[in-house]
């Protein structure tokens, strides 16, 4: 996809490539209430897929496409996985976004 307002300076190519990614992955209602979930305390798949309402495989689904871009960050303890939201990456979606709208 070609954006048209932005030059073709490959570091703006590179940051509207990212701010996509990002906007692509929260336009998912589920995701967002796993984010909703995740904002309390960090949580494994099998104490977030009640309260979402979706099964346990489209639940580790989710997670996995939010981890692929760094929005949530996972920590093994035993044998379950512990996924908790990623503040500092949350913060650089947000200032690049902000940064491409101005």
């Amino acid at each position: 996809m070609e954006f048209k307002c932005c030059t073709k300076n490959s570091s703006e190519e590179k940051e509207v490539s990212r701010v996509y990614d990002f906007l692509r992955v929260i336009a998912d209602k589920n995701r967002l209430r796993i984010l909703c979930v995740l904002k309390k305390k960090p949580c494994c798949v099998c104490e977030i897929f009640p309260d979402i309402g979706i099964s346990q495989k489209l639940t580790s689904h989710h997670l996995g496409q939010m981890k692929k871009i760094g929005l949530v960050t996972e920590e093994r303890q035993g044998n379950f996985i512990r996924y908790s939201v990623n503040k500092k990456a949350i913060k650089e979606y947000k200032s690049l976004f902000n940064k491409l709208i101005k």
